[in-house]
């Protein structure tokens, strides 16, 4: 059999690194949904529900370029969505977060508009610290810079369908807590099985009262519909309120 000419012989081995590397997409097609928890997640965007029919979606941003899109509702990428952009661009980004003051960031920033959406950023720096906060109408211009920022790399085209469904507790990090308590004094006379009723689409669940002769009530907010804190908002508003609470000491409304 006579020898494989040079030229040849380097055709072959190209072949051969070919098929063992074609098992791997990430080879060519860059970082994959599929490793993305080996990489380091560096940003994660959720925007919330209101009472319209607001996109609600949560964007993950990965050092390496990655991003997963995950649709909710009212969007038009349902599922798991993927998309890689230079990691030169997600480097000015994560400096840009860097500088921001995320370590000193109240967890909700103060809203006068209770039905707007929410907005959440969690920012995780080089050791992987978490900072998270959220705001809706309100926040530091820098914030107010990152999110506009986050919101354009979500509208950018392109993007590949991974899933059609959504990973159980991967969309939003309180999809796994447990309902919140409130502890709420109604006025005298409000029926409070009425009452609650206009509180069902916030999923709202009346508990127990505090005392037979008392109008303090124990309720509980389901987190994934409305965190307890944007709740306090609407209930400090409702005029059959007198008091409304986190579980713990109760103050009258202002």
């Amino acid at each position: 059999m006579r020898n494989l000419s040079i030229p040849l012989l380097s055709v072959l081995l190209s072949l051969g690194a070919l098929l063992v590397f074609s098992c791997n997409p990430s080879t060519f097609l860059g970082p994959q949904a599929e490793n993305a928890d080996k990489y380091d997640l560096r940003v994660k965007f959720h925007t919330g529900s209101c009472y319209g029919r607001c996109e609600v979606f949560t964007l993950e941003l990965y050092e390496n370029g990655l991003m997963l899109f995950k649709g909710e509702r009212f969007t038009e990428r349902p599922g798991v969505w993927q998309k890689n952009i230079d990691r030169r661009r997600v480097t000015a980004l994560i400096d840009s977060f860097d500088r921001a003051d995320f370590e000193n960031y109240p967890l909700s920033f103060r809203s006068q508009i209770p039905d707007a959406p929410t907005t959440e950023i969690t920012y995780y720096d080089e050791a992987q610290q978490a900072y998270r906060t959220s705001y809706k109408e309100f926040c530091p211009p820098e914030l107010e810079l990152l999110g506009r920022q986050i919101r354009r790399l979500a509208n950018l085209p392109d993007w590949r369908q991974v899933s059609a469904d959504i990973p159980d507790g991967a969309a939003n990090p309180v999809a796994a807590a447990t309902r919140e308590e409130i502890i709420v004094q109604l006025e005298e006379g409000v029926k409070v099985e009425a009452w609650i009723i206009a509180y069902d689409k916030q999923n709202v669940q009346l508990e127990e009262r505090i005392s037979p002769n008392s109008s303090y009530y124990l309720i509980t907010a389901d987190p994934n519909v409305m965190p307890a804190i944007e709740l306090l908002e609407f209930l400090r508003r409702d005029t059959s309120v007198v008091s409304a609470q986190l579980n713990g000491k109760v103050n009258r409304r202002e």
